[in-house]
C-alpha cells in the first residue's frame, strides 16, 4: 500500500532549522495531513522494511515513537497552538501486528488539559482496526512553536 491521498511527508528538518538532524529523519518517513474541519493535523506512516523487527512486522519501538509524536499533535490541535510538549508518561497496549506495507494513522482525543499538563488517549489505526492503543501525559511549556515549528535551541523553560 502506498500513502493515501492528502498526506505529505512531515518535514521536521525544515521545521527545526536550528537542528542538523532530527529523530524522525531516522525512523521515517512519517506523513501529515491537515484536518481543516478540526483545525489541526494528523500523523500517519507506511510500514516499511527498515521499521520492522526480525519477523517482518512493525517494531514496537516504531509504533510507540509515532504514537508519541501523534498524540502530541492531538494535544496541539486541542490547545489551538503548537507548544513544545515533551512527554512525561505513556502506557501502550499492542493489539495487532502492523504489517509491512500497511498505512497506520494516529487518532485520538485530548481528555484533559491544564495550564501545564495535557492528557491524551489514542491509537494507530490500520486497515483491520487498531494496532496499538496508548495514553500519554505531556508537559505543556511556554515555548510556542511558530507556523513551521521553529524554536531556538534551549528556548523557553521546560
Amino acid at each position: 500500500m502506498s500513502r493515501p491521498d492528502g498526506w505529505h511527508e512531515l518535514d521536521f528538518d525544515g521545521m527545526f532549522d536550528h537542528l542538523d538532524t532530527h529523530f524522525t529523519q531516522h525512523i521515517g518517513p512519517i506523513y501529515i495531513r491537515d484536518l481543516p474541519e478540526q483545525g489541526g493535523r494528523q500523523l500517519g506512516f507506511e510500514v516499511q522494511p527498515h521499521m520492522c523487527n526480525p519477523v517482518g512486522i512493525c517494531h514496537g519501538g516504531m509504533l510507540m515513537s509515532v504514537m508519541d509524536v501523534g498524540l502530541a499533535f492531538i494535544l496541539h490541535n486541542h490547545l489551538g497552538q503548537h507548544s513544545f510538549t515533551p512527554s512525561v508518561s505513556f502506557n501502550f497496549d499492542f493489539l495487532a501486528p502492523g504489517q509491512l506495507g500497511d498505512f497506520l494513522i494516529c487518532e485520538g482525543t485530548c481528555t484533559r488539559a491544564t495550564k501545564s499538563t495535557g492528557f491524551v488517549n489514542g491509537h494507530l489505526l490500520g486497515k483491520d482496526g487498531p494496532v496499538i492503543t496508548g495514553s500519554g501525559i505531556f508537559k505543556i511549556t511556554q515555548t510556542v512553536l511558530g507556523k513551521n515549528h521553529t524554536a531556538k535551541a534551549g528556548a523557553g523553560k521546560v
